[in-house]
């Protein structure tokens, strides 16, 4: 499928964006709860605070009268008293000394004898309470004459946000795997206008291009029997002609190739090749052009270097290299083809010494009917589709293609495909 990366990546986004919003979710809901669980566990503390408050009974002594808090709404609430000397005057259960005696608590104590009210956490073996530590004072010196100490349990608050924690973790993962197929699905439907309308482009890409064949045959056909015929301007006229039918002729031939390919119609059919000898037939075939170009045509081989590969393809993209190198290279420059084998690779590498490629133009010289050279590519008769032809054989055949240019100095092009042992 043509569209697969794309799909891939607008499915990826979809993905991303349901993970952004349920993670958004997850932390509004947690946060919201802990806030008003965290409230209710102060409210609660403040009111057991105030309740004892009430039974503390002070005259020349603090005293404490436990019995107040028998409410049912001070639940699981403990109480310490202590008087202004640390003594305590209220005697809580056994159990609870621990509790009161946490190292954490001497603080807090320091703090109510100088006027301070003071919460701690403290844990008590497996539980957690909220200790508040405020002064008592005398009602008419307002004197310090006592310490009030108030413990609740909170260890219902972790628990509870820990269970909502792996509920929402649970549902995020459940909405996760709905939301990956859904994206996936959603990616789908929104790129299928867009399949559809570029099979029906490619299509009438690839109809159009072989529908042209026929009139620029004829074309040709009838110029070229003009041309034996003529002379003088009118000869001019017709050569004209057949060079620029010659020019759609190329242009048709390589549409029709990329449309094939596009539709996956053009079948590579691998066989083993001997690249020093691909090279050299090449080589005697363009070496007449190069001449007429005044180019030396140079070849680096260097062993035998073989690969599994359409001899028809490789020909064709070879050519298409050096017909680049041999246009793009001045009269008196130099085009040198080499073979070499590096790390189980085949590299074929064609080096010109023309005016080098701008560094802007280089990302994009694989697009179709891309020109850095506009005018000059035009006349030298090129459609701007050759390297697109180039790439596609490279992907079809697994192998890598590069370009390195220096403006003025050169291009370099490196090829490289699987080698057979």
């Amino acid at each position: 499928m043509m569209f697969r990366g794309a799909l891939a990546r607008l499915a990826a986004q979809y993905f991303i964006l349901l993970v952004l919003i349920l993670g958004c979710f997850d932390l509004i809901v947690y946060v919201t709860v802990s806030q008003s669980l965290q409230a209710k566990a102060d409210n609660d503390l403040n009111h057991a605070v105030s309740q004892a408050a009430k039974q503390v009974v002070i005259t020349d002594t603090v005293s404490f009268n436990a019995q107040g808090l028998l409410d049912p709404s001070v639940a699981d609430v403990f109480v310490r008293v202590l008087d202004i000397k640390g003594q305590e005057v209220s005697q809580p259960r056994a159990e609870l000394k621990k509790l009161f005696n946490n190292p954490n608590l001497t603080a807090p104590i320091a703090a109510a004898k100088a006027g301070q009210s003071v919460e701690t956490r403290v844990s008590s073996g497996t539980d957690i309470y909220m200790v508040d530590t405020s002064p008592i004072l005398n009602p008419k010196s307002h004197k310090v004459v006592g310490i009030l100490q108030v413990a609740q349990a909170v260890s219902w608050v972790d628990d509870a946000l820990s269970g909502l924690v792996r509920q929402l973790v649970l549902a995020s993962a459940i909405g996760i795997l709905l939301g990956a197929l859904a994206s996936l699905l959603m990616a789908s439907r929104s790129l299928r206008p867009i399949s559809r309308a570029f099979q029906r482009q490619r299509e009438f890409v690839a109809d159009a291009s072989h529908e042209l064949r026929t009139p620029l045959t004829l074309i040709r056909t009838n110029v070229e029997a003009w041309l034996r015929r003529s002379n003088g301007t009118s000869r001019a006229y017709a050569r004209s002609i057949v060079e620029e039918v010659e020019q759609l002729n190329r242009i048709v031939g390589d549409l029709t190739t990329l449309a094939l390919a596009d539709a996956r119609q053009l079948r590579i059919e691998p066989q083993p090749l001997e690249l020093n000898e691909v090279v050299r037939g090449l080589m005697t075939q363009a070496t007449p052009l190069a001449d007429e170009r005044g180019v030396t045509l140079r070849p680096d081989l260097n062993g035998g270097v073989r690969v599994d590969a359409d001899l028809v393809r490789v020909r064709q993209l070879l050519l298409i290299l050096i017909d680049n190198a041999l246009s793009h290279t001045p009269s008196g420059g130099q085009v040198l083809v080499g073979v070499t084998r590096q790390n189980g690779r085949a590299h074929v590498t064609v080096t010109d010494t023309g005016e080098g490629i701008p560094p802007r133009d280089l990302p994009h010289i694989f697009e179709r009917f891309y020109r850095a050279d506009k005018a000059r590519t035009r006349e030298n008769g090129g459609s701007g589709l050759g390297l697109a032809i180039a790439k596609w054989i490279v992907d079809a055949h697994k192998g890598e293609i590069g370009v390195k240019s220096s403006e003025g100095k050169g291009t370099a092009v490196d090829v490289s495909l699987p080698a057979l042992d």
